[in-house]
């Protein structure tokens, strides 16, 4: 048992030895590999410890490098930025220009950077906005190939910038505008109007209404590029700013020429924007009206094809606006379709079309008032029923207030000539024309521009309406307050014949005349412009008084020839007086009678004087003989005949005088009157 016990032990001491030896060896193993994947740890970490020291390296390296360019960047966006801003300020303008600016900015529309190209293109816009030189500047720097370039490559805020840009130099005069189209920027604006951005649409149609708004053929160069189909494409686009632009732009081209306003009523243009006329965006109908107005004043056919839309109504609408641009337009698209035709200006009045513009022009002032009344003048000239369709809408009163209140020469002569279409139809035209005061402002208006140019407008026009007034007057009563000495000649002569006219058919105006003055006014004329009128002792009496030799030769001259038309006029005039009269109411008959009387003294005292002499001589002989005179028959005679051929031949040579009291009150009664009408015409 011992043995056996022994042996087992022997054998678990043998097995737990050989464990032992063999846990020995794996430990050593364990012990080796541990070592080995620490080397290859340390070798594996010191190459990625390298790697990333080198990546490190390479990073900030790169780093360092991208630091510099992005601050360049930077440094150039901040730059455009603040010249941009610069350039919103017009005083700005000449410091920016004297540091040669645009040399500048002109590499940075072809940078990398999208922010620094759209800026430098709106810094050049605002500058070229502001002053014209600067837009010649660029023009000359060669921007506008650069801009051309890379427009159709670039985002929508790039477009947009340089379609400002295009449009700031195109809207000086038409040879920036020329240049603009010689780059080719046309086909590159009409390529934006097709853009999905609408505010892309909206600086596209922009700028072509500037470059067309200069001559046709810078029209006609936008309509061969194909601008109109598109710019109504915009009119039907939901924003009303781009309704507004495409509208303009079409009005800038249609206004130029029959063929440019066909061109744009083919594209079914007046369809869709008469759409928009009742929409409540005061600035759409502005440009809504002047378009129609442009496409109107051509011909009548273009006017047909605007009134077929029935406009009219929404029209008169606008017309009551309180925007006054609105107003205005509407009145202007009123004035360019009724100068066309009888029929479209009857067509305006059974519209209700004159009460709008009466109303209109009462309420306007200055340049406002110009289509209103140019509206009246044109229905009126048409015929006698539309001249008193204007009447009874009182416009008369409604012109004599301008004539009042403006001062403008182009808005008086637009004046006096519709009052002239009113009143050149009829007597009772003319009649309620005068009524209302028109006929001395008028005056005033010729006395005021005589003297400065005849030749004016203002001057030729308000000559004529006088003309058409005066020669439709059939009440001399109207006339009267134009009968002046100093009233021009020429409208003097054409009153004065249509007294003539009057007089000898009116017996009552007649008196009247004689009444309130007129037939000295007359006579005083005829003493300044026709002397040989007046008889001839007034003629010498006047003349030696008041004329001296140059005035007489120059009166000569002028009556020779000037004034046989205005002689024959007051001849008419003074043969429905009786001469009596005629010669009372003469200039210098109260100095011919003291010229008499003066005369008829100096008679009357030589005769006293030598029947006093004859007294005294028989008073002697009387004495001497103590004697009764006795007087014969055959002596008297004899002593009365010498006083009868002194009296014969008195006869001879003038009239036997009146007795000498009545001679002087007559004189004396005949220069009170004189003194009183002159009294009354210098007050007049």
């Amino acid at each position: 048992m011992n043995i056996q016990k022994k042996k087992k032990k022997k054998k678990k001491y043998l097995v737990i030895k050989k464990k032992k030896k063999k846990m020995q060896v794996d430990r050593s193993k364990v012990k080796n590999l541990k070592q080995d994947k620490l080397l290859k740890n340390k070798t594996v970490q010191n190459a990625y410890t390298a790697k990333n020291n080198s990546l490190i390296t390479q990073t900030y390296a790169q780093r360092s490098v991208m630091n510099v360019f992005e601050k360049y960047q930077h440094d150039r966006l901040t730059f455009v930025q603040a010249v941009a801003d610069l350039a919103s300020r017009e005083t700005n303008i000449q410091a920016l220009q004297s540091v040669d600016v645009i040399t500048l900015l002109k590499p940075l529309l072809l940078d990398s950077v999208p922010g620094v190209q759209q800026a430098a293109a709106l810094a050049l816009g605002r500058l070229a906005n502001y002053s014209r030189e600067m837009a010649y500047m660029m023009v000359n720097n060669d921007i506008l190939p650069q801009l051309i370039y890379s427009l159709s490559e670039k985002n929508h805020f790039y477009k947009k910038a340089s379609c400002f840009l295009l449009r700031a130099i195109s809207k000086h005069n038409a040879e920036l505008a020329t240049s603009v189209t010689n780059s080719g920027a046309v086909n590159a604006l009409v390529a934006c109007l097709e853009d999905f951005d609408p505010g892309v649409k909206e600086a596209a149609a922009w700028a072509i209404g500037y470059i067309a708004r200069h001559n046709e053929e810078l029209a006609q160069v936008v309509v061969d590029a194909g601008s109109i189909p598109l710019l109504v494409l915009c009119v039907q686009e939901p924003e009303i700013s781009l309704k507004r632009i495409a509208i303009s732009a079409l009005a800038d081209i249609a206004k130029h020429s029959p063929e440019m306003a066909q061109a744009v009523v083919d594209a079914d243009t007046i369809h869709f924007i008469t759409m928009y006329i009742t929409q409540l965006d005061n600035k759409l109908q502005r440009q809504i009206c002047s378009c129609l107005a442009h496409i109107a004043k051509h011909n009548i056919d273009l006017a047909e094809s605007v009134v077929d839309m029935d406009i009219l109504p929404n029209i008169f609408i606008c017309m009551k606006s309180p925007d006054p641009y609105v107003k205005k337009n509407a009145a202007s698209l009123i004035c360019e379709l009724t100068k066309h035709s009888p029929d479209m200006a009857q067509l305006i009045v059974n519209s209700g079309g004159i009460v709008p513009i009466v109303e209109y022009l009462k309420d306007s002032t200055g340049n406002s008032r110009m289509p209103a009344l140019m509206a009246l003048g044109y229905i009126s000239a048409f015929s006698e029923t539309l001249a008193m369709s204007v009447i009874l809408a009182k416009a008369v009163p409604v012109l004599a207030v301008v004539l009042d209140e403006e001062v403008e020469e182009h808005l008086l002569a637009a004046c006096s000539w519709s009052i002239g279409q009113i009143s050149r139809h009829s007597p009772d035209h003319a009649k309620i024309v005068a009524d209302n005061g028109i006929l001395v402002k008028l005056l005033y208006i010729i006395k005021a521009t005589i003297n400065e140019n005849t030749n004016s407008d203002l001057f030729v026009k308000t000559k004529r309406a006088m003309k058409a007034i005066i020669l439709k007057i059939l009440n001399i009563e109207l006339l009267d307050p134009l009968l002046e000495v100093d009233t021009p000649y020429c409208i003097l002569k054409h009153l004065v014949a249509q007294y003539a006219k009057l007089l000898p058919y009116d017996v009552a105006s007649r008196r009247a005349f004689v009444i309130s003055s007129g037939l000295a006014k007359i006579q005083q004329i005829a003493m300044k412009y026709t002397p040989q009128l007046i008889s001839a002792d007034l003629a010498s009496t006047s003349t030696k008084s008041k004329v001296n030799d140059e005035e007489n030769h120059f009166m000569e001259e002028t009556v020779s020839t000037n004034n046989s038309k205005l002689a024959e006029a007051i001849r008419t005039i003074n043969s429905c007086y009786p001469e009596e009269i005629v010669h009372y109411y003469s200039p210098g008959y109260s100095s011919l009678l003291l010229e008499k009387i003066n005369n008829y003294n100096a008679q009357s005292d030589d005769n006293n004087n030598n029947s006093g002499e004859m007294a005294e001589d028989t008073n002697k002989l009387n004495v001497t003989n103590n004697e009764v005179p006795v007087v014969n028959e055959n002596s008297r005679e004899a002593e009365e005949e010498p006083n009868n051929e002194v009296n014969d031949q008195d006869q001879d040579s003038a009239p036997p005088p009146p007795p000498q009291e009545e001679v002087i009150n007559s004189s004396e009664e005949n220069i009170n009157n004189d003194e009183e009408a002159l009294n009354k015409d210098s007050s007049d």
